[in-house]
């Protein structure tokens, strides 16, 4: 079998697996907007749109600002991970991993359900958006 076809197969195959799992789990609906540091963004994430109840663009950095996110606008593939909630990340002890296929949403306008700001070991947090995901939406991408 021609190599690009399998890995394709391959990764055909892990999408149609993973895709109502991780639509039907709430742990792996969450995507991120972004960084806040001491003076605002930094940075913000490319392709995500953060808009109000009205539909108007949320630019401010303040959480005041974040907690009237209603819905977000991709207009790229955002990767999908764990909801960290308020709490603080975990260190990782594994070694980066190689390349491989995982799933992302596709551009387009999605429901927020929250906003949370899990902190970093560093300073500042990371501004994560719960999102209503539906397994349609989901695709897989190579990071």
């Amino acid at each position: 079998m021609n190599p690009i076809r399998s890995t394709f197969l391959a990764a055909a195959l892990a999408a149609a697996t993973l895709t109502p799992a991780l639509a039907q789990d709430a742990v792996g609906s969450c995507i991120l907007a972004g960084r806040l540091g001491e003076t605002g963004w930094a940075p913000r994430m490319e392709g995500v749109e953060l808009l109000g109840a009205n539909g108007q663009a949320v630019t401010s950095a303040s959480r005041q600002a974040l907690a009237g996110v209603k819905q977000v606008r991709l207009s790229a593939p955002a990767l999908l991970s764990r909801c960290d909630g308020s709490n603080e990340l975990a260190l990782g002890e594994d070694p980066p991993a190689s390349k491989a296929p995982v799933p992302a949403i596709g551009p387009g306008v999605l429901d927020v359900q929250a906003v949370n700001y899990p902190r970093l070991r560093r300073g500042g947090a990371l501004v994560e958006l719960r999102v209503a995901v539906t397994p349609e939406r989901v695709t897989m991408v190579t990071r």
